[in-house]
């Protein structure tokens, strides 16, 4: 079993292509790289922003890759927390905090402030754009050795293997 994260995939966004540069088939590379990665039994962590519409047939598609599916809500991530259990994931939650390979580490949508527990906080949201585009005083309060922005933008769209995340 292998422990996988991914997030801000926005399947069906018709504007992601646009905002993050990414490519016109992003949507089929995000399936491909899933399912050539992702195997049944190990477990995969959504850290949000699933899709923009087209809810059920998104969502459902998850739970017929035979792992685990762990979501993060994220700001697109508008259904109830049961809608979402009941449409392709395993768990729902805002945030998830795990002690795994020696840390204990927060999964968030967006990057959180730094409480005292954790050693790291995972995040995504802020896709492939500069930090400093988002100067805000929590962003700048957030943003120090504790955090760690995912973005499929730098992942060639893969999944990762949480492990080699970590240890990078």
């Amino acid at each position: 079993m292998k422990y996988w994260i991914i997030t801000d995939t926005h399947f069906n966004h018709p504007n992601i292509i646009e905002y993050c540069n990414r490519p016109q088939n992003s949507d089929e590379l995000l399936r491909e790289n899933i399912l050539n990665h992702v195997k049944k039994n190990d477990i995969l962590i959504h850290l949000g922003d699933v899709c923009m519409g087209n809810d059920k047939e998104n969502n459902n598609w998850f739970e017929g890759l035979g792992t685990k599916n762990i979501l993060i809500k994220g700001n697109h991530d508008k259904k109830s927390y049961r809608w979402y259990m009941q449409n392709g994931w395993d768990l729902c939650v805002y945030r998830l905090d795990l002690k795994m390979f020696g840390k204990h580490i927060a999964f968030t949508h967006t990057p959180v402030g730094w409480d005292g527990y954790f050693d790291l906080n995972i995040h995504g949201h802020l896709h492939n754009a500069n930090y400093k585009r988002y100067e805000t005083d929590f962003i700048k309060k957030t943003i120090n050795g504790y955090h760690k922005l995912l973005a499929v933008e730098y992942t060639d769209y893969k999944p990762v293997l949480l492990r080699d995340f970590i240890e990078k």
